[in-house]
């Protein structure tokens, strides 16, 4: 196994980490540069900038990332967050960073995701983040509903996409978790455009719905009951300020969303 592993992820550098758990392996290599969190596959969970480890590096993250651009407020009004899919923590660690007013909880299957996360990619601890190792149906079937502000889905095993994320029933739970005019985000693969129920799913339940294709074969979801979508004009001067915070240009991913809306 671990001949296999090192010959299919020698380009992300050298291991630093390997443990095993239920779910099957977490790997960490760094490669002088960045750092990697993998599942045992080439497809990479976490990438970090080691020098500006707040700077997103995934085109992907950086994308789920742009819905702060749609806040009818300011993000500095978001509250309450919950990020379902943990990885290295890289997209938890930046909204911590960037929005000390808002409490983050964290929930993760893994509880070794959290243990690797901590160690190795700097995942604040305590404080406003606050960490669950359970399902992700399991914590919104018994979280307070209706008070959420934004709803990162980011559930990916070894193998792909956790099959749960295009269940209706989980689309009705992440409804139900989110105030009125909160949004959600969710990552999935370019492939799964294709599968009509499932954006016939989320229209039932958001009739504000943005979508985009990353270069890299994510397609990112925005939805949102009664938040409604900002004009492009808008979007891109909302996007200058985030971009001087965030370290990179944010227009660049935010505009293809305004290809795709309902």
């Amino acid at each position: 196994m671990k001949t296999l592993l090192n010959a299919s992820l020698g380009h992300l550098g050298r291991e630093l980490h390997r443990r095993y758990d239920e779910f099957g392996p977490l790997l960490v290599f760094d490669d002088g540069n960045k750092r990697y969190l993998s599942f045992g596959t080439a497809d990479e969970q976490s990438c970090q900038l080691k020098s500006h480890p707040l700077r997103l590096q995934h085109e992907y993250a950086r994308a789920m990332a742009g819905v702060l651009s749609q806040m009818a407020d300011a993000p500095a009004a978001l509250r309450n967050i919950t990020l379902l899919g943990v990885g290295g923590g890289t997209i938890a660690s930046v909204l911590h960073h960037h929005l000390p007013q808002a409490e983050i909880q964290a929930v993760d299957v893994r509880g070794a995701v959290f243990q690797v996360a901590w160690q190795y990619f700097g995942l604040p601890r305590g404080g406003r983040l606050h960490t669950h190792t359970m399902d992700a149906s399991q914590y919104l079937s018994h979280a307070a509903a209706g008070e959420c502000d934004l709803l990162i889905c980011d559930l990916y095993q070894s193998d792909g996409l956790d099959p749960l994320v295009l269940q209706p029933d989980f689309l009705a739970l992440c409804a139900a978790h989110l105030q009125r005019r909160g949004w959600l985000v969710l990552n999935l693969w370019k492939e799964h455009r294709e599968q009509t129920d499932c954006l016939h799913h989320l229209r039932q339940l958001f009739p504000h719905l943005r979508h985009s294709t990353t270069a890299d074969g994510n397609w990112i979801i925005w939805a949102s009951r009664d938040g409604q979508p900002v004009a492009r004009d808008q979007a891109r001067q909302n996007c200058r300020g985030l971009s001087e915070t965030l370290g990179f240009n944010l227009w660049n991913q935010v505009k293809g969303f305004y290809r795709h809306c309902s």
